[in-house]
């Protein structure tokens, strides 16, 4: 703790030597309103990802939020593209948008959490992709950083990602009883072509809202002017939404998602370690569908402020691959949410129940290469089934002291049909936390949490070849481990909160400097030995080796992360920098050794500064992200002893006409990686995309 403790002393120190900067697109206090131009005013920003809708004054926890505005300003390809401007957040997945996920403080994969509108979406399947919705449905996205089990269980050990689409009452105007957008964006590189439209209407007590999009792109270049291969892909989604108020407490909610993803990404889609080869590309074909049940009852009372629901998501994943075979993964989820909070006085109390089924299904088709085996062989049937409860209590001491307490309990197991056997643990995650408001504008906050996540039924029972060396029989095959055990972190933080107002006139200015460190307990991760002690294969004398999963003795993750955000009138500037370190240990035999965790994101700097010229209708923008030199990895031969730092500018605009004529239009325009930088990110082998201008249209009506 001593070092997150150092890091958050200098955090502290540079944060209040800070005077008009800010992270535009995370403000702890309040989110400008751009409707009122030439004004500062604020509303608040609502924070979901803590269960239940907060205000983001009262959220005790480190939460980065995305609004609709930093959405339609960045025109991401990929939610994650998004979320890489945020402090300690990193893209993960290798180049290619379509298999982007998401880093968390150097955790990503299974270790990070993924819901939409409150429902669960255990998607990370092996090298598949997870994140399928275009971020033209989103209203907002939220990123909790760290271990967050005591509220969403199995999987939170990094922190959760919650996606929240677009509401009939996001889309439709006031006053009006109907409304609706249609929007055309389009990238030159890729010559990537996006049509979103949305119609949303209200009938007494019943609302409905039906919104697609389709995007239409192929080959991207790099910023040297090669191909980045693995780009070209269409992609639909489909989102309808029904409600009805039955009374003015209880809402009842039906809500139907579909996403079919066409793409050629490359053989290891979403790992880090792909080929930028035209001869290393599979045929992929993912259809995602989820449909959930709402019903909230709310207001009548303050003991009753409830929520359930029940939702079924089922993703279908098929693959023909480099040898001609075709691979199926279907995975499968059961799921339910029920929580009620209610009040005492000062006191609030968070009570649920959860769980969810996880079917999943693989087959794999004859093909060319079968004869050696040369292929990863996943449990063709496997099953989880997980439990939880959970409890939160706030309460306010008085106006300075505030203290939370949480705990959840989880009973889960995962089972392989085609081998008969199963695991079975059971975990407990308490936190706590003590907020301690010194002054209107200063305010400490103390937490620690605990998490878990339980191995993948990929993880336990994987066996097959994992990759070969480049002859028959130089295969490094996966040996499976039944006894891995379930991963636990151990999270410290300390957060200082600065916010003032009227500095210069009518202006804002906040600070925030989070130190943490997470310690994790069995960390899971893949065990590559390329030269094994025992003998290669009868009547093959060759290079040979084995894949395991394991449980790594410790690992450590540290670091910490400062923000700030300025607003006066029509300007705004923000600051961040972010750092993560991360070791871990690993026991063999009577020797330990400790080594550089993988997948640590470089330090990283996102400086933004905007300017209204209302007397034209028109936003300015310029972004800058400085990410520094990666050399925190341990050496092997063939790799990359470091990864070069880089800097990327973007310039955006956003022109919205008030004359009466043009009401509804909405221009957005970016030109993303200005300078067209040749650049990769720390553990991807592929550069990235190079420059882009990317314009959109949209008319409201």
């Amino acid at each position: 703790m001593s070092k997150a403790l150092t890091a958050l002393a200098v955090g502290s120190l540079s944060s209040l030597l800070i005077t008009q900067t800010a992270v535009a697109n995370q403000n702890p206090v309040h989110e400008k309103n751009q409707n009122v131009k030439g004004v500062t005013e604020f509303k608040k920003v609502m924070v979901k990802a803590t269960r239940v809708e907060q205000d983001s004054d009262e959220v005790n926890r480190s939460v980065a939020i995305v609004n609709k505005e930093k959405l339609e300003e960045t025109q991401a390809n990929s939610v994650a593209e998004v979320a890489s401007y945020q402090a300690n957040i990193s893209v993960a997945g290798g180049a290619v948008p379509g298999n982007h996920k998401i880093n968390i403080r150097g955790l990503e994969g299974d270790k990070v959490l993924q819901v939409i509108d409150g429902a669960r979406s255990n998607t990370n399947f092996s090298h598949r992709p997870s994140f399928f919705l275009d971020p033209e449905l989103l209203q907002s996205f939220e990123i909790m950083k760290g271990p967050s089990s005591s509220l969403w269980g199995s999987g939170a050990i990094g922190g959760v990602v919650v996606q929240n689409t677009i509401e009939a009452n996001d889309i439709i105007q006031e006053g009006n009883n109907s409304g609706g957008f249609i929007k055309q964006g389009y990238q030159d590189n890729g010559d990537a072509w996006t049509t979103t439209g949305s119609y949303a209407t209200k009938y007494k007590d019943f609302d409905a809202l039906v919104a697609g999009t389709y995007k239409n792109s192929d080959g991207m270049d790099q910023g040297n002017g090669d191909t980045l291969y693995g780009t070209e892909a269409i992609n639909k989604t489909l989102l309808t939404k029904l409600g009805w108020n039955l009374d003015k407490h209880q809402r009842l909610a039906v809500q139907y998602r579909h996403s079919d993803l066409n793409g050629h990404p490359p053989t290891v889609g979403s790992s880090d370690n792909q080929e930028n080869s035209s001869d290393a590309l599979i045929d992929r074909l993912v259809k995602d569908t989820n449909v959930a049940i709402d019903y909230t009852h709310q207001g009548s009372s303050d003991l009753l402020n409830l929520n359930a629901k029940l939702y079924v998501n089922n993703t279908n994943n098929k693959e023909i691959n480099t040898f001609d075979g075709t691979d199926k993964s279907d995975v499968k989820t059961l799921g339910m949410n029920l929580f009620n909070q209610f009040n005492f006085g000062n006191t609030k109390v968070l009570l649920g129940l959860d769980g969810y089924q996880d079917t999943i299904e693989v087959s794999r088709a004859v093909d060319s290469n079968s004869a050696t085996g040369n292929r990863p062989e996943p449990p063709t049937k496997a099953e989880t089934k997980v439990w939880g409860s959970f409890t939160k209590i706030t309460h306010d001491i008085n106006t300075q002291w505030q203290v939370e307490a949480g705990v959840r309990f989880d009973s889960f197991d995962t089972k392989s049909k085609d081998t008969g056997t199963s695991e079975d643990e059971t975990a407990l995650s308490p936190s706590a936390a003590v907020r301690w408001k010194t002054t209107d504008w200063m305010s400490w906050t103390l937490r620690y949490d605990e998490a878990f996540r339980a191995p993948s039924s990929y993880e336990l029972y994987i066996e097959g070849t994992h990759f070969n060396y480049g002859n028959p029989g130089w295969d490094n095959t996966f040996i499976p481990n039944p006894d891995l055990k379930p991963e636990k972190a151990q999270n410290i933080e300390l957060t200082l909160d600065l916010a003032f107002n009227n500095l210069l006139g009518k202006d804002s200015l906040a600070l925030q400097a989070t130190a943490f460190q997470n310690d994790v307990e069995d960390f899971i991760y893949l065990d590559v030995q390329t030269n094994p002690d025992f003998g290669p294969p009868p009547a093959c004398k060759c290079v040979t080796g084995t894949s395991t999963h394991i449980n790594a003795t410790d690992a450590e993750l540290w670091g910490y992360e400062i923000m700030a955000d300025y607003q006066n009138g029509p300007f705004s500037a923000s600051l961040s920098y972010g750092q993560t370190r991360g070791t871990h240990e690993t026991t063999l035999g009577a020797n330990t050794t400790e080594d550089h965790l993988d997948n640590i994101p470089a330090d990283k700097w996102v400086a933004d500064i905007s300017y209204g010229f209302w007397n034209i209708d028109t936003k300015l923008g310029l972004r800058i992200m400085d990410v520094e030199k990666q050399n925190r990895i341990e050496f092997e031969e063939g790799s990359p002893q470091s990864y070069d730092g880089y800097t990327l500018t973007d310039i955006y605009a956003t022109w919205e006409p008030s004359a009466a004529k043009l009401d509804g239009i909405k221009v957005d325009f970016v030109l993303a990686n200005a300078f067209d930088q040749n650049y990769r990110q720390a553990w991807s082998e592929v550069s990235e995309p190079g420059r882009a201008a990317r314009i959109s249209a949209k008319y409201s009506f």
